[in-house]
């Protein structure tokens, strides 16, 4: 057992099956490897092992083949046509929340332009051009970069509360409800601003979550009791929106919401008898003849688990894991908000980032 960790990794060794952290230590992902030495292991900085974790995030093919692929992007942005502006936006919106997964940061030059891209696209109203759960999408994208306290987001966020339906979700699916996974993202979104948790119209939309556990969502962007169980979502729009009860899970922790909710303590078990002999989770639980594991959902289990269980509840705690200061700000020494979008600069990009 590593030092400084031992409640940690007690806590996972008495409660589920088998430890986890140690198979997701030696996983395939750099990102995940570095997750689990700095906020599972609480590695120090100088420790060798981190050192490397850091370097392997920064080396990964994936991460140097987006980040060239945005460049691109970015070069011949002018180049689509009017009518594809929305899967210009969507397009952009992919890679840079994609690469957030990668440790990217907003401080990055080509990570700079491309949110700067985005927000210049912003209506008056804080909409984008684009359909609803794009907008959602782009938002969201941008929010967790920790664009937060800016004003553009911020009419962004009032735009999307003035969409809020009498039944307090949003969205419509063909049986005149909203729409379950739509709503999920869009308190997603909310999360990321303190001053949102606790917001009324916030909470309605959490118990119109919890009052439709396991609804088919019929005509929604994703439908079929199975979405339940589909556990991993990629970075495309549609499979965005992907998540099943572990996206549930992981914005009800944001919005500090704890176990002693019956509801919530019932799919906190769910996801513990579904771990499997591996130590992992699957991508998806509905279809036993073709689980696979994922280690990608099997590190949001077990961030899930550690906000759940073993961090203090209501509070600062489960703000500080999601690097979100109390005003608002992530833990970048520099705010280096966006605020004024139409005159922002233009900086070569620095190719040693890359």
């Amino acid at each position: 057992m590593r030092k400084g960790n031992e409640r940690i990794t007690t806590w996972f060794e008495k409660e589920l099956r088998v430890n986890p952290l140690p198979v997701l230590e030696h996983g395939y992902h750099p990102p995940v490897r570095y997750d689990i030495l700095k906020n599972f292991y609480r590695l120090e900085h100088d420790d060798p092992r981190f050192i490397q974790s850091e370097q392997d995030v920064k080396q990964a093919a994936r991460r140097v083949t987006l980040l060239l692929t945005l460049e691109r992007i970015i070069y011949h942005i002018d180049k689509f046509e009017k009518e594809r502006e929305e899967e210009k936006l969507v397009k952009l919106a992919s890679i840079v929340r994609e690469l957030r997964f990668y440790h990217c940061s907003r401080n990055m030059t080509a990570i700079r332009k491309a949110l700067s891209l985005l927000v210049r696209h912003q209506r008056d109203d804080g909409s984008f051009p684009v359909s609803l759960p794009a907008n959602v999408f782009i938002i969201e994208t941008i929010l967790s970069y920790g664009i937060v306290n800016n004003p553009y987001m911020e009419k962004a966020l009032i735009w999307l509360l003035s969409l809020q339906n009498p039944d307090k979700g949003w969205g419509t699916t063909g049986k005149g409800m909203s729409d379950i996974w739509l709503t999920c993202s869009i308190l997603h979104a909310f999360s990321y601003n303190v001053k949102y948790i606790r917001n009324t119209k916030i909470r309605k939309g959490v118990e119109f979550i919890l009052s439709h556990l396991y609804d088919n969502n019929q005509g929604g962007v994703i439908e079929g009791k199975e979405a339940w169980e589909v556990l991993a979502y990629s970075y495309f729009l549609k499979e965005s929106f992907a998540g099943g009860i572990l996206a549930v899970l992981e914005m009800l922790a944001r919005l500090n919401y704890s176990a002693s909710n019956p509801r919530i303590r019932e799919m906190l078990e769910w996801l513990k008898d579904r771990q499997l002999r591996s130590g992992l989770w699957p991508s998806q639980t509905y279809d036993l003849m073709n689980r696979k594991a994922d280690e990608r959902v099997s590190l949001r289990v077990v961030r899930v688990f550690l906000l759940f269980y073993i961090m203090p509840k209501q509070g600062s705690a489960t703000i500080k894991t999601f690097r979100i200061k109390q005003e608002g700000r992530t833990s970048a020494k520099k705010p280096a908000f966006i605020t004024d979008p139409g005159n922002h600069p233009k900086p070569e990009v620095n190719r040693e980032e890359l």
